[in-house]
């Protein structure tokens, strides 16, 4: 049931457990939550659909670099960043998992293999269940051997045919008896007994207020909110932060082009880089730093995939989601502008078609330029931060101020990734790394982007013990608070995090479905 704190009067009644935020996270919990039996309460700050007012308390000070994900990579909304993002999906890998010798602050309080079971459920939940597990499959059904380079290792990431988890998983929001989804129920406080959360206090942007009740509270407010929510003046202080570690260490992923690539044989290479589609699915082929490698060079967790950039890629983006939609049956989506613009385009949808259905493959056309577009792990103990500013939002917390640095060990990483790979695609390509990364000249720097993967801020306790959370999540100082987003990896890898994020929500769930 959807109901919205707007106009709707909530009953005097308790759930079972009040998940705060209907984001990936949140959906995916609250769906296994009811298949368990639970009663689910859903908080969600903004509506049915993107608003402009809902996104105000998302308005953040910057004091580092440029972070665009800040503003661009957070939607507040039912389906969250699940109805922008592109839906990819990757495990994170084992080393990150590990203690690594050259890596302070490495190391999660358990080894990959508690998420396996975990990471499996988690790609049924995510409309992945029938994608093929194993990357030598996928190049056998394309009657390719799978690649072979010396110092990096090829893999696939996949993409969710549905990224949008609002939609992915509607019928159980809006029908299912035990689920009550709240919009427009923006968490301003946790009111708490002694360690014991009695409720979360509620206001919509217009004034209206609510205390929500249940036995147990889990938080599903992304990494950047969820530090900002905990990080908000109490009275008597903040019994979650006897580590002192709330808001700090927070990482992105440096996204960077980091060399230009000129293929050998453009047919060859295309074969090898392009994206692979089958049975419904979409295979991304990607490039990762060998482990022995990082190990003898001392570096961070890095990899890459080749960036084409071509000057009618906004044409190829709008005809692929104009016929997205159409093959979907969704004509609402679809304005008379579109239809006719594919029609003054039918050449270009013919090759992208042939592409597609016939080789399996996506089109890339031969005058692009190709980027070796670096993804780089960020220090688990780096200087990055997430605090408050001074100033308040039109619901009266205030703001986050983010702090986000590049390290030297990072730029260096990225640095020897770029001579391993230039010298394992000698046979394939020409990699010419940017002067301004091999030279340190902060002009570099500068043109380096954040991924919108945000991850640290609210730490599980690791292999040293401190932390905001423990293993199962709960809220350091209390006892039925759990806190389930990005902002608990003590590690973060260069794999896109949400898939790793929802292993633990179904690991959680389990968890609260035993208490």
């Amino acid at each position: 049931m959807i109901r919205d704190l707007l106009h709707d009067r909530p009953e005097p009644v308790s759930a079972d457990v009040c998940i705060v935020g209907a984001g990936a996270a949140g959906i995916v919990l609250a769906v296994e939550l009811v298949r368990q039996g639970r009663s689910v309460l859903m908080l969600e700050g903004g509506g049915a659909e993107i608003e402009e007012p809902s996104q105000d308390p998302y308005r953040s000070e910057l004091a580092g670099l440029l972070h665009r994900g800040v503003h661009t990579g957070r939607f507040r909304a039912k389906g969250g960043t699940t109805t922008k993002w592109g839906g990819q999906i990757l495990e994170l890998d084992a080393r990150d998992f590990e203690q690594r010798a050259a890596v302070a602050g490495s190391g999660w309080p358990f080894a990959k293999d508690e998420l396996t079971s975990f990471y499996e459920r988690a790609l049924v939940l995510e409309g992945m269940g029938s994608t093929e597990r194993s990357d030598a499959q996928v190049w056998k059904q394309l009657g390719q051997a799978a690649p072979s380079f010396e110092g990096v290792e090829p893999y696939f990431s996949r993409w969710c045919p549905e990224p949008n988890f609002a939609r992915l998983h509607g019928k159980v929001l809006e029908e299912h008896a035990g689920l009550t989804l709240w919009l427009h129920a923006n968490a301003v406080e946790l009111v708490l007994e002694g360690e014991t959360a009695r409720g979360v206090r509620c206001r919509t942007l217009t004034g209206v207020e609510h205390t929500f009740t249940a036995g147990e509270y889990v938080f599903c407010l992304g990494t950047i909110e969820s530090s900002r929510f905990f990080l908000q003046p109490r009275e008597g202080g903040l019994p979650w932060n006897r580590s002192g570690l709330l808001g700090r260490h927070f990482q992105d992923h440096i996204d960077c082009n980091a060399a230009t690539v000129e293929p050998v044989d453009r047919a060859r290479f295309s074969a090898l880089f392009d994206n692979v589609f089958l049975n419904g699915f979409k295979y991304h082929p990607k490039l990762r730093l060998a482990p022995a490698i990082q190990d003898r060079e001392g570096t961070l967790n890095v990899a890459a995939t080749m960036n084409f950039a071509s000057n009618i890629d906004e044409a190829l983006g709008r005809i692929k989601t104009t016929a997205k939609h159409l093959l979907r049956g969704r004509l609402d989506e679809v304005s008379g502008r579109d239809i006719a613009y594919i029609a003054g385009h039918l050449p270009l949808l013919a090759r992208q078609t042939w592409r597609y259905k016939v080789e399996h493959r996506a089109y890339n056309p031969s005058d692009a330029t190709i980027y070796l577009r670096v993804h780089c792990e960020q220090e688990p103990e780096g200087e990055s931060s997430i605090t408050l500013s001074g100033e308040r939002d039109s619901l009266g917390l205030l703001r986050t101020r983010l702090d986000w640095r590049i390290a030297k060990t990072e730029l260096a990483t990225i640095r020897r990734y770029v001579t391993f790979a230039q010298s394992a695609l000698a046979t394939a390509a020409r990699v010419t790394p940017d002067p301004r990364l091999m030279s340190g000249a902060p002009e570099f720097l500068r043109s380096c982007d954040d991924s919108n993967h945000h991850m640290g801020g609210m730490r599980m306790e690791g292999p040293a013990g401190a932390g905001v959370v423990d293993s199962d999540l709960r809220l350091s100082g209390t006892r039925n608070v759990f806190v389930c987003s990005g902002a608990v990896f003590p590690t973060s890898g260069f794999s896109n995090p949400t898939h790793t994020l929802l292993a633990l929500t179904v690991r959680l769930a389990d968890h609260l479905g035993r208490s």
